[in-house]
């Protein structure tokens, strides 16, 4: 059956919590989107329907569908089954820690004022109490993909996902659990750094009783921006599960809409060179209101891997200048981009330094992780090569015209580089000549990255994604803290890259891809 339109009614107000609805049946929430439409801006969604709004608050429309004369009866009235009861929190989260008894409230992930915890619609960072960073990736649900792969409907889900839980971060409760039935010990997902967890919200009670809670997985299903996935684990929750789903299909919500929305980019790929798009970032970084011109485009890019770390991959490539008939100025520049390759392994021909390859990909700005294309792929045997990023020089092939070219500074060098903004170097392979004395820094979140810092001098710092094997003759000792290095000399070699932070502010920093651009002098 084909749903023919939507439409906004006024909704009642609904009953606060889990089990106050009574099983009974509304229409279904805001965020339901027409076939023709293809899409509801996010700002648009009341929140899947607080369930605390008045009659007369603005939250309290939602979308209907409007019956046709030939299926007035085929339709099934909507069925709230994020409030009926059928899916609640068993346990009192007060006085309880995640990583001891596997329930606890939090708050989004921040920097200051600003969230940093938004990855994408179903993989959130959140703070606990301690200031432990918890990585929750939401049981039983699968939103479209968004980050390293962009599917349809990757980016509202995630937008629906951020929209629902700023607005319980700022007014309500937020607690996480993982998925069992009793207090104990959390167990990490497969990556060993995340906790497959349930997400229980209240919109505008801070600190609301456990009774009071919803579930936002379930939530995110039964709105339509989900597939349901794994459910079966606690099988109590499965049908209830698929019911939402069935019904989002039904009454064709965002994904099941069978449209894709105007958002996503068109299947068009234009070559652009690395030049290019180091302009449009460095034209973003004098100018805060700058749109870069390629965001949201199919590119391809060509240059020579500078690096790879943290699954970001660095190319490189000295781009020449030409007069309007065609001819060679002997002009030309130096100029770098970052890919990010997704959190799978990728084949190590594409990765070895001063390999000359071609990588079709998204080129995207976002506040999480700034400008980056994203959404590539890089085969290990056959390639389509529309799509598919390809060798075209192995790096002991590669010795002339694209060879990898590093950039020599002095410590004080480079951060004249800074200091009068000539980005000459930026996404490019440097190698600084003098020894730095760390002066301190700070570790992040998983065991083995770490920032070095070098005193008031140098407005850089060195980004550390490994543990490091400070002694070539000791490979048994490694160093995963900055605190090791604190009032060691170090060498350092790598892509010297230019980071916004969620403040605004722009930093830069050296990122080592091995041990071998880490020398310490112990």
């Amino acid at each position: 059956m084909k749903l023919k339109k939507l439409f906004l009614l006024g909704l009642a107000s609904l009953s606060l919590g889990l089990t106050s609805c009574g099983g009974g049946s509304s229409s279904p929430a805001a965020s339901s989107v027409a076939p023709e439409t293809s899409s509801v801006p996010a700002e648009s969604s009341p929140i899947a329907s607080n369930p605390d709004a008045s009659t007369d608050s603005a939250s309290s429309s939602i979308v209907a569908p409007e019956e046709s004369s030939s299926d007035a009866s085929a339709l099934p009235a909507w069925h709230d089954y994020a409030r009926d009861g059928s899916v609640k929190l068993g346990l009192d989260y007060k006085g309880h820690t995640f990583m001891e008894d596997g329930i606890e409230q939090v708050t989004i992930r921040k920097s200051g004022d600003s969230y940093i915890g938004f990855i994408d619609g179903d993989t959130v960072h959140f703070s606990a109490g301690d200031n432990t960073v918890i990585k929750a990736r939401f049981f039983g649900v699968d939103t479209p993909e968004s980050t390293g792969k962009v599917q349809p409907w990757g980016k509202e889900a995630s937008d629906y996902t951020k929209k629902v839980l700023k607005e319980a971060n700022e007014n309500g409760t937020i607690v996480i659990s993982s998925p069992q039935k009793e207090y104990g010990i959390p167990e990490p997902d497969s990556t060993g750094s995340r906790y497959v967890s349930l997400v229980w919200i209240n919109l505008d009670t801070p600190n609301a009783n456990y009774e009071n809670l919803i579930l936002l997985n379930l939530l995110i299903v039964q709105d339509g921006y989900s597939w349901v996935k794994n459910v079966s684990d606690i099988p109590e929750y499965e049908t209830t599960f698929y019911a939402a789903q069935d019904q989002a299909k039904a009454y064709e919500l965002n994904l099941f809409s069978g449209t894709i929305p105007d958002s996503f980019p068109k299947d068009e790929y234009e070559i652009v060179s690395v030049l290019d798009l180091k302009r449009e970032i460095v034209a973003c970084i004098e100018d805060s209101s700058h749109v870069n011109a390629y965001h949201n485009k199919r590119v391809i890019v060509y240059g020579t891997v500078a690096g790879f770390s943290n699954n970001i991959l660095y190319l490189q490539d000295y781009v020449k200048e030409y007069n309007e008939d065609g001819s060679e100025t002997g002009r030309g520049e130096y100029a770098g981009i970052n890919i990010f390759v997704g959190m799978t392994s990728i084949p190590s021909k594409f990765t070895a330094k001063g390999t000359y390859i071609s990588v079709p990909g998204l080129a995207q700005d976002s506040d999480n992780f700034g400008f980056q294309i994203t959404d590539t792929n890089f085969p290990r045997v056959s390639y389509d090569a529309k799509k598919d990023a390809q060798v075209i020089l192995r790096a002991d092939q590669n010795t002339e015209e694209h060879a990898l070219h590093p950039f020599e500074y002095t410590p004080a060098q480079l951060q004249q580089v800074i200091t009068q903004k000539t980005y000459e170097p930026l996404f490019c392979n440097v190698v600084i000549t003098d020894a730095m004395k760390v002066t301190g820094g700070y570790d992040s979140d998983s065991d083995s990255n770490f920032t070095l810092q070098f005193g008031r001098s140098y407005s850089f710092s060195v980004y550390v994604t490994f543990s490091v094997t400070p002694d070539p003759d000791d490979p048994a000792t490694t160093w995963n803290s900055f605190s090791y290095f604190v009032d060691h000399n170090v060498r350092i070699s790598g892509v010297f890259v230019a980071r916004k932070t969620t403040s605004g502010k722009w930093v830069f920093q050296i990122n080592p891809s091995s041990n071998a651009d880490i020398e310490v002098i112990l």
